[in-house]
């Protein structure tokens, strides 16, 4: 399965996020929102092809990471629900995408090109001008196309390669129940 990486260098301001009816963005509280960001997260990405749920001890280590900054996670709220998440981080100078994600009631409604374009914002007022993100080419979304429509182009690509083993006894189980 091939992955992209995509970037945008941004010589002007991007344009202003348009947010669907009812949507406001707001950056991540911690100490409040982990649980609700975990699983609107977990959501958003459940139909990433090979994705396995990620457990919420793992998320959680995303929060204490030194590049981690709250005011560089955005929530899209719905009615007081999390309809869409942009984690972001500033590594090196360069701001990073790590995570764009829109739940499924409110995919094809501008939500994901809206999150992506208050983030680009977000990193224009801290002077950092390009910005990249990694992205399932074959995505059933169609994050590329929205990347794209962002303004962003492909960079380079790698190859997951993944293999089911069949399904097997767990001889080290099954030698202390002898």
């Amino acid at each position: 399965r091939t992955t992209f990486t995509m970037e945008i260098d941004m010589d002007a301001p991007p344009p202003e996020p348009v947010w669907p009816d009812g949507v406001s963005v707001r950056t991540y509280r911690p100490g409040q929102d982990e649980l609700a960001t975990y699983g609107a997260h977990e959501e958003a990405f459940r139909d990433l092809w090979g994705r396995p749920k990620n457990s919420y001890e793992r998320f959680l280590k995303l929060t204490q990471a030194e590049s981690f900054d709250p005011d560089l996670w955005f929530l899209a709220e719905d009615a007081g629900s999390i309809a869409g998440v942009s984690l972001c981080k500033l590594v090196s100078g360069q701001g990073i995408v790590e995570s764009l994600g829109v739940l499924r009631p409110w995919r094809g409604r501008g939500l994901g090109l809206a999150l992506l374009r208050h983030s680009f914002n977000v990193f224009w007022e801290r002077g950092v001008r390009n910005v990249w993100l990694s992205v399932d080419a074959e995505s059933l979304t169609g994050a590329t196309r929205l990347y794209e429509r962002a303004g962003m182009h492909v960079t380079g690509s790698y190859v997951i390669h993944l293999k089911e083993l069949r399904p097997g006894v767990d001889y080290s189980q099954h030698a202390l129940e002898e």
